[in-house]
């Protein structure tokens, strides 16, 4: 998603009855999406003190889902928001370093580079090493059909991490995309061959205390910058494997990400109420006896 010529800015925040998405379009305009089951002013007036709205600034549009039928166009549309930040159709390289924050927050600058327009990445003096983030376009997800958690799953994001230090291979975390999606995603021969360096698999490895899948969707589409954030942070994920290994991103209840004209993206992560953007995931070798990775990922890389 580009910023434009005004910048864009996107807000995910616990907003005490859900998680909220609100966006300012680089043409001025003020959305906001309210997963609250019922209505709730949290959201709005942490808004205004934030001075995201005012008289001369209001919002233009309040959509609150609670209480409507699930429709699968519609929740990919409001997932793709997201997940086009930090993704695009066939996988892109996110260069990226961290800034000055407060704990336990996090900051990062980052420039997202398609990988149709660089098939490896150059090692850059300024940033971390790239990371390859993987997933599958919303007409892919819709072919995969199945119902709302279907749904919310396969609209996960992973990203492969280079090397790690003291660790066996590189890192893929998997999110929460089922084998289907691995096996849509591995047709691509040319990404089976950039994950070969892959030794430790991380899936989820508890509930995420989303009881809404539409929240849930949104936490998934940001999980890339939430690890990142755990980079950022000097979190475990640095030491990831050679054995099974929890793995922890901060926990914050606020994300926020602005995008200049320049490309550049501005990510700040930061603890608001509940905290609930927080993800879990247990990191283990690809053929892990008790829990080995997805099928189609051990069949193309073990």
């Amino acid at each position: 998603m580009d910023g434009g010529g005004g910048g864009l800015k996107v807000i995910l925040f616990d907003g005490g009855q859900g998680l909220c998405l609100y966006l300012r379009l680089p043409d001025g305009r003020r959305l906001l999406l309210d997963c609250a089951p019922q209505a709730c002013a949290t959201s709005l007036s942490y808004l205004r003190e934030i001075g995201e709205i005012t008289p001369l600034t209001p919002l233009d549009r309040l959509w609150r889902p609670a209480g409507q039928p699930p429709e699968a166009p519609t929740w990919l549309g409001v997932w793709s928001l997201l997940r086009g930040l930090a993704f695009r159709p066939g996988g892109s390289w996110v260069f990226w370093r961290s800034l000055p924050a407060e704990a336990p927050a996090f900051g990062l600058s980052a420039r997202v580079i398609p990988r149709a327009e660089l098939a490896a990445p150059p090692q850059a003096e300024l940033f971390e090493p790239a990371v390859l983030v993987l997933g599958l376009t919303a007409e892919e997800i819709l072919a995969l059909g199945g119902g709302p958690a279907d749904w919310v799953a396969n609209a996960s994001l992973a990203l492969n991490w280079p090397r790690l230090p003291g660790g066996d291979g590189d890192l893929l975390v998997g999110g929460e995309l089922s084998e289907p999606a691995w096996e849509r995603l591995l047709d691509d021969g040319e990404l089976g061959r950039l994950l070969t360096g892959v030794g430790c698999y991380c899936g989820r490895d508890q509930e995420d205390g989303l009881d809404c899948l539409l929240s849930r969707g949104l936490l998934l589409s940001v999980l890339p910058w939430l690890v990142l954030g755990a980079m950022a942070g000097g979190e475990s994920l640095r030491e990831a494997c050679p054995g099974r290994q929890v793995l922890f991103t901060p926990e914050v209840g606020l994300l926020s990400i602005e995008a200049g004209a320049n490309g550049v993206l501005n990510v700040q992560g930061g603890p608001r109420l509940g905290n609930p953007l927080t993800w879990t995931g247990l990191a283990r070798p690809l053929d892990d006896a008790a829990l080995p990775a997805p099928g189609p990922l051990r069949r193309a890389l073990v």
